[in-house]
């Protein structure tokens, strides 16, 4: 499960959450040949955020009000970086 990715009001639009998810995949997908994992899973508090996942292949999983919890197959994440 990734923490919340969050960037400083004055920092926003300038691909920070982007880096830092792509980094994180990648770290995920390295761990992934020691410790198997099904999916990576993140917790979204608003539509926003959960837009945000999406355009990165994240699906939905729940969704409750305006908060919605997605995931994405490691099968998916080691398609960006296998070698």
């Amino acid at each position: 499960m990734l923490a919340q990715l969050a960037a400083h009001e004055g920092f926003k639009d300038k691909g920070l959450a982007k880096i830092t998810l792509i980094k994180a995949l990648e770290h995920l997908y390295d761990i992934n040949a020691h410790m198997r994992a099904y999916a990576v899973i993140v917790d979204c508090l608003n539509d926003n955020i959960a837009a945000f996942y999406e355009q990165f292949g994240f699906e939905s999983l729940t969704k409750e009000s305006s908060r919605a919890r997605k995931f994405l197959p490691m099968k998916t994440v080691q398609l960006l970086f296998d070698k």
